[in-house]
């Protein structure tokens, strides 16, 4: 499977996914939330991937809840930059990644589909995120 490197802007967050797919087929989504349109992010996930995040500086990690109070989205504190938002279901952790992160996002190629999100409750939308986010591992104090 390729692997797909991603960072902040400082490099503190970074991202190593593994997925089938490339750059130029890699599904995008434009998530209608007030968080994801405010800072422009492109979703991308693959769940026969996998992706680690690391934080080489723990204190910089940032990670921020709204809505139903399930997901955490985590940010620089250096940056300010969204890298990717991950979700514990079931004791597994899974994960969506913004896209603009990548360090090949010129290859990009996908028509990015908005979608809403609105009414799923929490349960509906821990089931929806098991099924199409990417298993994920966020490792702290490591680069």
């Amino acid at each position: 499977m390729p692997v797909l490197s991603g960072r902040c802007h400082c490099g503190n967050l970074r991202f190593e996914f593994e997925t089938r797919h490339t750059p130029e087929t890699l599904p995008l989504r434009t998530c209608q939330c007030s968080f994801c349109r405010s800072h422009g992010a492109l979703a991308a996930t693959d769940p026969q991937g996998r992706v680690v995040i690391t934080a080489g500086d723990p204190e910089a990690l940032q990670r921020y809840r709204f809505g139903l109070g399930i997901t955490d989205f985590l940010l620089c504190a250096r940056c300010g930059v969204y890298l990717a938002a991950v979700a514990e279901i079931e004791g597994r952790c899974y994960a969506s990644l913004n896209a603009n992160a990548l360090e090949r996002r010129a290859e990009l190629r996908q028509e990015p589909q908005p979608i809403s999100y609105d009414g799923e409750s929490a349960e509906q939308r821990r089931a929806r995120r098991a099924q199409v986010w990417t298993p994920a591992e966020v490792i702290t104090g490591a680069h």
